[in-house]
């Protein structure tokens, strides 16, 4: 597909096809396109000599006609040199015979070959013959003879002199009907200039040694010099030349100029010698930063003997010039020269510049595939900035369209960073390395393939990718979108898209006529720092569907999941809008109409503080009661149990850390104080708890019939025991694991329990023993005892080894005679085996007043 500069050119040739000449608006109007843009692609196709430019207000457009103008060959014609060859022209083109001009600028600037192109253009211009003259002499030739000079000049007569055998015309009458160009007119004498007058005022002069006939003639002249005019020129020489113009060096032309001359005389060399010509760019850059003493002679004189060194040295159908020496880094670039090439030194650089391009790709991608710091990446593109003034790239580098594309982007950049409250972060210097680096791309017609980098960059920055994509929208230039984000994410948001991405909420404000959202999100993002609000104006008679719409739309522009979604709007039903847009959405909604600059502040730091969307939603609900506010957060996506404790979240954290320990079915444990369980249930439907499985709590809590709420104290018990079991079972749960689990609940209640009792003995040990005493009462009576007798038992068996362990003993243990049943008796001699090995460990004996005790415990819970 054709670059837009090129598609503005095909229609231009269109409109030109019933006129001579058209102006930017009325391109503009064809492409419809701004004049700003128009103008920018016809300036560049002006620059490319594809047009010519007319007029200044407005400015007209033609095409260049085939019989190319005789300046177009200047190298500088169409830039540093423009206004000289205009002066040119003037000189040529003033009737009736044009007017004489000076020529000054150092040795080696190019004044003879600009001499000779005017005389060319007045030949074209049909203001002198094709068959005139152009008549050379160098005034320094004769400058310590006078009378030699004026018998050149003005010719002479038979006699006038020893040797004058015959009469013989001078320059003069050479030049007649043509152009006389004296170069080096400071050295002529000064009876020499005065003689001058008279031809330069009528075009009449004596030749030497006639006095009553003059010759008439029509002679144009060009003068050229050295020298400080002033000094060296009569002042009445000078009043009769009407147009001084002023070469600059060689150093003093711009630089894309400087190649242009060197890329000149080495084709120039390459098409005299017949041989190809390949040279390092660094030498070309050597030669146009070396301070040329002769300027383009010297450097002309240069190229030909860097030529001439090489030529035995290489194969007979190319002369390779190496890397000079003297320049450090690699040899980054070659450049080639064939004999009767056509091929523009651009056009090579072009070549190249998908080589940088591709290079700086793999860079970006790699680190960004590696998770690299955007820092990182900011740093490569400075490398990359700086390596164009050391590589062939820098002559593709259009220093005009950068300081186009730069006030685009301010304007942009602007716009947006001070809606999303990012603008101090977005430096001009930041925008102007972005520039550099798009004007490369843009003038690079087969970019490398960008987007696997995009996906990454989209995928790790997609907040700031949208706003990239924000900014892009604002201006119309030719430059490739895949390529400009990156870029300019890297270039301009180094210091903030962590910022940017670390918000985990996505708020977004709608208000009905006018920019009142745009304003409003301006205010709080500004006043923020950050991108949080997006902000839609709508208009008055828009329906909450087509808000939906709208909304819709931005979601699926984010790229990435959020946490919950808050909605702010001025008017309208709080409840339809909640409906068409929570479909839109895989996350929480909150909703809050009556929209007001003061709460959308109070969200903004609240998100920017990362508060959870349901701390969020909870303060909105303090909200005036003039809003109105509706969410629901769902108190989970997943499968989950809700653990609450009066005591507080510490309790119900240890509850979490147990179930998480034992249970193997991929469920979420929720864990709230009381007085948050309580306000959850009361505010809300059973919808809310739609994933939940059951409720744990110390207390018992009103709460819906259908959801299952249970006091971890009345698992304990047996009929609570049976009714954990039965949930655990239904979410997937095995036997095993509720043994283990109701096992667990109990160690820890147990251990709850007598911490605060026992002095001596450590209960996160001795539970443990205690636990499996009771394990072997239930295994030889084949039994299974209650979780709450369980809890008796063991709190009961830890206080009794302490008291044994510290021999606390009292006097009915050592009374106890009565008589004892045989079930009694049977149960006495079981309990031994049984207590045994924790006898031993703790060197304690267990006498019968507290087997007896134990024995009444078991007796009391069997009935």
């Amino acid at each position: 597909m054709k670059k837009a500069k090129y598609r503005v050119f095909e229609k231009l040739r269109q409109l030109l096809d019933d006129k001579s000449a058209v102006t930017t608006k009325e391109v503009a109007k064809a492409m419809n396109l701004s004049r700003g843009v128009t103008s920018s692609y016809l300036a560049q196709l002006y620059h490319e000599g594809l047009l010519l430019k007319k007029g200044t207000k407005p400015v007209y457009w033609q095409l260049i006609s085939n019989s190319q103008d005789a300046f177009e060959q200047l190298i500088g014609a169409n830039g540093s040199l423009k206004n000289i060859v205009s002066q040119c022209k003037a000189s040529v083109n003033y009737p009736p015979s044009g007017f004489p001009l000076i020529i000054t600028g150092p040795s080696g600037s190019g004044k003879s070959y600009l001499a000779s192109l005017i005389f060319k253009y007045a030949q074209q211009e049909g203001v002198i013959n094709k068959g005139a003259h152009f008549v050379v002499l160098n005034c320094a030739d004769y400058a310590n003879n006078p009378e030699l000079l004026s018998s050149v000049l003005f010719g002479y007569k038979k006699g006038t002199f020893t040797g004058a055998d015959a009469d013989k015309t001078g320059l003069v009458d050479q030049a007649d009907n043509g152009y006389l160009f004296l170069d080096e007119v400071h050295r002529l004498p000064r009876e020499s200039q005065e003689k001058l007058f008279v031809l330069l005022d009528s075009g009449k002069f004596y030749p030497l040694g006639e006095n009553k006939h003059f010759k008439q003639v029509n002679v144009r002249f060009i003068f050229a010099t050295t020298e400080k005019i002033e000094d060296k020129l009569l002042n009445t020489f000078l009043r009769r030349v009407p147009l001084k113009i002023a070469l600059p060096g060689f150093s003093e032309r711009p630089l894309i100029e400087k190649y242009q001359l060197i890329e000149f005389f080495l084709k120039h060399e390459a098409n005299r010698i017949n041989r190809t010509i390949k040279i390092s760019f660094n030498t070309i850059q050597v030669l146009v930063n070396q301070k040329q003493e002769g300027n383009i002679g010297s450097l002309a004189n240069k190229i030909k003997l860097l030529c001439a060194e090489n030529f035995n040295s290489s194969d007979k159908k190319a002369i390779e010039i190496p890397n000079n020496k003297n320049i450090s880094g690699p040899n980054v670039d070659w450049l080639v020269f064939k004999p009767n090439s056509q091929d523009l030194l651009v056009n090579l650089a072009k070549e190249n510049s998908k080589k940088y391009l591709s290079t700086l790709l793999s860079t970006l991608y790699d680190n960004e595939n590696k998770n690299q710091e955007i820092s990182e990446q900011n740093l490569v593109l400075n490398q990359f900035v700086n390596d164009i003034k050391r590589n062939s790239v820098l002559l593709i580098y259009d220093q005009n369209f950068e300081k186009f594309l730069m006030q685009q982007l301010a304007t942009a950049t602007e716009k947006i960073g001070k809606k999303y409250g990012i603008l101090k972060y977005l430096s001009s210097q930041k925008l102007c390395e972005a520039a550099k680096v798009l004007s490369v791309i843009q003038e690079c017609s087969d970019l490398p393939d960008i987007s696997n980098l995009l996906t990454l960059v989209s995928k790790h920055y997609p907040r700031t990718v949208y706003l990239c994509k924000q900014i892009r929208s604002c201006f119309k230039v030719d430059i490739n979108n895949d390529w400009f984000i990156p870029i300019f994410l890297y270039a301009v948001f180094d210091e903030i898209a962590g910022k940017i991405e670390s918000q985990n909420l996505l708020a977004i404000m709608v208000c009905h006529g006018g920019n009142v959202a745009s304003d409003i999100c301006a205010i709080v993002n500004e006043l923020c720092g950050n991108y949080i609000f997006e902000a839609f104006d709508m208009p008055l008679n828009v329906s909450n569907h087509e808000i939906a719409q709208k909304i819709k739309l931005y979601i699926r522009k984010q790229g990435r999941k959020y946490d919950g979604t808050i909605l702010l709007f001025d008017m309208g039903s709080l409840s339809n809008l909640y409906k068409e847009v929570k479909v839109l959405l895989n996350n929480d909604l909150l909703v809050i109409n009556n929209l007001t600059t003061e709460i959308a502040l109070d969200l903004g730091l609240q998100i920017q503080q990362n508060k959870s969307f349901k701390k969020i939603a909870e303060k909105a609900e303090s909200y005036p009661s003039t809003m109105s506010v509706k969410y629901f957060e769902g108190i989970s996506q997943k499968a989950n149990i809700i653990v609450s404790c009066m005591s507080g979240e510490g309790l119900a954290e240890e509850i979490k850390r147990i179930l998480q320990k034992v249970l193997q079915t991929d469920v979420e444990i929720i864990t709230m104080d009381y007085h948050e369980l309580k306000t959850t249930l009361q505010r809300h439907d059973l919808s809310y708890f739609k994933n939940t499985n059951f409720i744990l709590t110390t207390n018992n809590v009103d709460h819906q019939k259908e959801l299952d709420v249970l006091n971890l104290y009345d698992i304990m018990d047996e009929d609570g025991d049976k009714r954990l079991r039965q949930l655990l079972k239904e979410m997937g749960e095995t036997k095993k694991n509720v043994d283990k689990l109701t096992s667990e609940l109990l160690k820890f209640f147990t251990i709850g329990g007598i911490k605060g009792r026992l002095r001596f003995l450590n209960p996160d040990v001795v539970i443990p023993e205690i636990q499996e005493i009771v394990a072997k009462f239930e295994n030889y009576y084949h039994v299974a005892l209650t979780n709450k007798f369980k809890l008796s038992l063991c709190m009961h068996l830890a206080l009794m080894l302490e008291r044994l362990m510290l021999d606390q003993t009292s006097d009915q243990e050592s009374k106890d005679t009565q008589e004892k049943s045989k079930e009694e008796k049977d149960f006495y001699h079981v309990a031994d085996k049984i207590f045994h090995n924790i006898e031993q460990k703790y060197n304690i004996k267990i006498n019968d007043y507290e087997l007896s005790l134990i024995y009444e415990l078991f007796k009391t819970n069997s009935e």
